[in-house]
């Protein structure tokens, strides 16, 4: 993606992280089998995410335990795919949301959180220490609409403006693969009946029925994070949902795009975290690893580089990420213990209304 370096992350502050943190590091259960077992496996998320954990937190990794990083990038879906087919020799950790923390638990694929060797775990706001400790929480990847500040003159405050038949030819979706393609559904069915989230979440076939209707107004389904943003930088497409944590930092590079940071029906929280996968082999250095991204140096850094909420509780969203994401309040969080168990059935019916 040729904004990921908007993001301008401050190497003066990766320096300042990497002293505070050494500390932390040689903490005594760092022991010396976890140094020699010499590398870590993690999957993490993609996009400006990946990049601030690869950027600014795997060198002081590496450096203060002396052990190797192996890494890759993936989507919730795709991981929890490998923990299935490699159920038996896993990555040590694995970083996704938690629409995949609940059905990856319940299929027994996932080991909880050890808090007692994490110390960093006490600092968690409630929300984000997800799934009975089965999840470390550490960033809300929250979506929302985003539109074009040159084609779209004020920010809308409501999803509907979607269905508006004014705004033919000017939206676009994300795929049902992504779980804010799945929102879309719960959102649609908001619109639809005049329901709360809590209630119209559960109101599946409505909301698939009414979103059926966007075809009718023009809508495109975008399938990548870099044509998504293209489509909003453009204005080709100016109304857009998509994750702020991907698309905040190429705002503060000055791109022509702009939040509905309040929205009618609630924007969509999305709370992403690192999770250990049953038969991780280095737990102790997963453990360390998970502690550093859970350090308040580190997730300051969450809300100063991405503009995004995170999970340590001394850290409050800054002036201008609350510019970005609005008020913490009109953030919904879905059931996804529910649309879980419902995802494959509403994705057949989705490919069938979309192709």
């Amino acid at each position: 993606m040729n904004d990921r370096s908007k993001a301008g992350i401050d190497r003066r502050a990766f320096g300042k992280f990497g002293a505070a943190t050494a500390v932390a590091l040689a903490a005594p259960w760092v022991t010396t089998k976890a140094r020699a077992a010499g590398e870590l496996t993690v999957i993490l998320n993609q996009g400006l995410l990946a990049k601030l954990w690869i950027e600014e937190l795997n060198p002081v990794f590496e450096k203060q335990t002396g052990a190797k990083l192996a890494v890759q990038q993936s989507v919730t879906g795709a991981m929890l795919g490998m923990l299935k087919t490699q159920k038996d020799n896993p990555p040590d950790l694995m970083q996704f949301s938690e629409a995949g923390v609940l059905l990856a638990r319940a299929e027994g694929l996932l080991k909880a959180h050890d808090p007692s060797k994490i110390p960093n775990f006490a600092n968690l706001r409630p929300e984000f220490n997800f799934a009975d400790n089965f999840s470390a929480g550490c960033i809300d990847a929250m979506n929302t609409l985003h539109y074009n500040t040159k084609s779209i003159s004020s920010a809308p405050t409501s999803w509907a403006v979607m269905w508006d038949t004014a705004n033919k030819g000017k939206i676009a979706i994300p795929p049902i693969s992504w779980n804010s393609g799945v929102r879309m559904v719960t959102t649609a069915a908001q619109v639809a009946t005049g329901k709360p989230f809590k209630e119209a979440q559960y109101d599946l076939d409505t909301g698939l029925a009414h979103l059926a209707k966007l075809k009718d107004n023009g809508v495109v389904v975008y399938t990548g994070a870099p044509q998504a943003i293209q489509m909003l930088q453009s204005g080709q497409v100016p109304l857009v949902p998509f994750y702020g944590s991907f698309i905040n930092p190429v705002i503060a590079g000055g791109a022509p795009i702009a939040p509905a940071a309040s929205m009618k029906e609630g924007k969509h929280g999305e709370i992403v975290g690192l999770n250990m996968p049953l038969n991780a082999k280095n737990i102790e250095l997963a453990q360390v690893y998970v502690n550093l991204s859970l350090a308040k140096e580190f997730q300051s850094k969450i809300d100063s580089v991405l503009k995004a909420r995170c999970g340590h509780k001394e850290v409050s969203p800054s002036a201008e990420t609350l510019k970005l994401i609005g008020p913490p309040e009109n953030t919904d969080y879905a059931d996804w213990a529910y649309l879980s168990r419902e995802r494959p059935k509403l994705t057949a019916k989705w490919n069938e209304i979309f192709g």
